[in-house]
């Protein structure tokens, strides 16, 4: 007479979800991280006039400049960095000089004898670098103070794409991570495109209330409430 052994039955693999359920609880985390600390090298840290408006709050008072930043985000940057530089090419160099100098320098002849293509092709191949290049040429011109908030918002973003990046790498040994790679890579996506488009309605707002820095005059600006 022989026995038969049955094998007692596998448990389930876990379900994609158990990872992203841990990686959302972590989230809240990371905005608690993120320091609004004002940065000691910043020279707009404490001092200056304040933006017209906030990041977080860019949405309700410029929906316009937001809701347009989504879907044609390469073409707000070229429009507001015209308005930047007074629509006055010959200020313009890529980046305005203020990333990757040291790569960027090469390109100042062509942004002296053909700026208009040279901003299109800054635009599409480092569009966010050209996004903030246009904040920060805007508040270094008219001394603005840096915002707390922004900064988290900014730093929150930041993280959203490392940590995108650190899982797509760790997918290409790891199969089963595929499935949250994708998931983190399409968040980290939709953080940008939301940053981005609050970060150019709040440019949008101050060069549309403000044209040139001098039309501030003595006034130190105050963000609506």
């Amino acid at each position: 007479h022989t026995h038969t052994h049955t094998r007692p039955p596998l448990l389930p693999a876990p379900p994609p979800t158990a990872c992203l359920s841990r990686v959302l609880k972590l989230l809240p985390v990371t905005m608690c991280l993120c320091g609004d600390d004002p940065d000691p090298s910043d020279p707009y840290g404490q001092t200056g006039r304040q933006w017209e408006t906030s990041m977080l709050r860019s949405c309700c008072n410029n929906p316009c400049g937001c809701l347009l930043a989504i879907p044609f985000a390469p073409c707000c940057a070229c429009y507001l960095r015209y308005q930047a530089i007074n629509k006055d090419w010959s200020k313009y160099i890529c980046c305005q000089g203020l990333y990757c100098r040291q790569c960027t320098e090469c390109t100042d002849g062509c942004a002296h004898t053909c700026p208009c293509p040279c901003l299109c092709l800054e635009v599409v191949f480092c569009e966010c670098l050209a996004i903030s290049a246009t904040r920060s040429y805007v508040q270094r011109e008219r001394n603005i103070q840096t915002d707390p908030c922004d900064n988290r918002i900014i730093q929150f973003n930041n993280f959203c794409q490392c940590l995108s990046c650190i899982c797509s790498l760790l997918a290409i040994c790891i199969n089963d991570l595929a499935d949250l790679a994708s998931f983190l890579r399409l968040i980290a996506d939709i953080v940008y495109c939301l940053t981005q488009a609050c970060l150019q309605g709040q440019t949008h707002l101050e060069l549309k209330r403000h044209p040139t820095a001098a039309d501030y005059g003595n006034v130190i600006s105050h963000q609506p409430k």
